[in-house]
């Protein structure tokens, strides 16, 4: 190709790829022209890669053409300015999440590492209990997942995925949310996250992606079906890191209070802000293709492999690393069944998320009855939790913390009593306060009582 030829190619090309982002750019709103920003995007990756193309053919290098001029003899070469990098000011950030309003619980294949299968694995109807590697079976237990929390706090969206173990800090592993906006068993978006290695809300390598055409599921949503190379899954890139109608669509980070937990949030407004819809959680470190969902309408069972160790088709094969759990509700109560939903009516909903009980020992030094400021926690004392009313004891048993502080967790609805008993003795310690309190504690509530106040027993 002559230089003639290759700089009429290349200033086309230059003039279709701000043609085609201008046009992109005055046609992006809130309600996202998802397959118009998509091909935008394509387009710009693909011509800048031809173009980068033509300048390197037959040796040349950028900025070298039949016009371009050799320093001339003891003249340095100027040297190019650097490109500026254009920077993201984000509008809005998470905050943190509260507690969740729903969430799904998922099959844990911990107990089953050691024996390198799993019995829970449904490739059919496209439950997936799969977090090992292929062919070796090694169990992947931060691709385990054992609950998806979601809360609803506009503008955000907040997804927590609960794992056996803490993603590798080296790990490519992602973490989606599929909602189904119809409940039909037929995923409508796709948003999920790349595990960060860090625990600050970023939007690097978060992605969002849209079913315009409605093939998700195939023909019959969640069963197994002959592969059809038809079918595109989710075809339409509506987000990628910061690029979509807004920078500030999907975030993801590792929950800086749990190693094992990682979580995603995104703009309630992305998904139209619908008052009720199906959801379901992935972890997926193996195929990780938005393109070949339903994983089991894209390979057969043969390619897929299983987990099972008693299944002809063991171990698994093409669709590994990889665990998904049922589906469940937000905004409504299922009372009929649908394709994916979590079994009706056995566990209709979840578990109740548990409480806890928390409070203190304090030395009353000033002997009033009540903790002033300055006055310090006792330390290393026996405090006593009993099921129903006071004088129960025995549910069980905890000790203050070095501040004086004890907490009891996990605690299903109900009654509980609460005491302190220290031995009286000279030079010892004498109560100011009541010795045992009572509480009564709702499901999923996190209650605080008084401190129990004890002084120095002066004899």
């Amino acid at each position: 190709m002559n230089n003639h030829l290759k700089r009429f190619f290349l200033l086309a090309i230059m003039a279709l790829l701000f043609a085609g982002l201008a046009c992109n750019l005055s046609g992006l709103t809130e309600t996202v022209q998802d397959s118009d920003l998509q091909a935008s995007v394509e387009a710009a990756f693909v011509n800048t890669a031809v173009a980068q193309t033509l300048a390197s053919a037959e040796g040349a290098k950028p900025g070298e053409g039949e016009d371009s001029q050799p320093a001339s003899s003891g003249e340095a070469a100027a040297t190019p300015e650097p490109e500026p990098t254009a920077t993201i000011e984000h509008q809005a950030r998470p905050g943190e999440p509260g507690r969740a309003n729903t969430w799904v619980i998922d099959q844990s294949t911990k107990s089953q590492a050691a024996s390198r299968s799993s019995g829970a694995d449904l490739f059919n109807t496209n439950y997936l209990e799969r977090p090992f590697t292929s062919q070796v079976m090694d169990y992947q237990g931060y691709l385990d997942l054992t609950r998806v929390n979601l809360e609803i706090s506009p503008p955000w969206v907040y997804v927590t995925y609960v794992l056996e173990e803490s993603p590798p800090q080296d790990s490519n592993a992602s973490y989606a949310l599929e909602v189904d906006l119809e409940s039909d068993g037929r995923g409508d978006w796709l948003i999920r996250g790349k595990v960060p290695t860090g625990t600050d809300w970023t939007t690097e390598g978060a992605q969002a992606f849209r079913d315009t055409n409605g093939d998700v599921g195939g023909f019959s949503p969640m069963n197994a079906e002959a592969p059809n190379p038809s079918w595109d899954g989710y075809e339409t890139l509506v987000f990628e890191d910061h690029f979509g109608s807004d920078p500030d669509a999907v975030w993801v980070r590792r929950d800086p209070g749990n190693p094992k937990q990682v979580q995603l949030a995104f703009k309630y407004s992305l998904i139209g802000s619908p008052g009720a819809f199906a959801f379901g959680g992935w972890a997926d470190e193996g195929l990780a293709d938005p393109a070949a969902f339903d994983y089991n309408d894209h390979m057969t069972f043969d390619q897929a492999g299983s987990p099972y160790s008693e299944s002809s088709k063991y171990p698994i094969k093409e669709l590994a690393s990889v665990d998904n759990t049922c589906r469940w509700t937000y905004g409504y109560e299922p009372t009929t069944s649908f394709p994916g939903v979590c079994p009706l009516p056995a566990s209709p909903t979840p578990t109740p998320l548990p409480g806890s009980i928390s409070g203190g020992v304090y030395n009353d030094v000033n002997v009033n009855g009540s903790r002033n400021g300055g006055e310090p926690g006792i330390p290393n004392v026996t405090v006593r939790l009993g099921q129903g009313a006071c004088g129960s004891t025995g549910y069980a048993n905890t000790t203050t913390a070095s501040n004086g502080s004890f907490q009891f967790t996990d605690l299903p609805a109900g009654t509980y009593c609460v005491s302190v008993n220290i031995p009286l003795s000279c030079g010892g310690w004498i109560p100011t306060t009541v010795t045992q309190r009572t509480v009564t504690l709702g499901a999923g509530e996190d209650k605080v009582i008084v401190w129990f106040g004890y002084a120095v027993y002066v004899c």
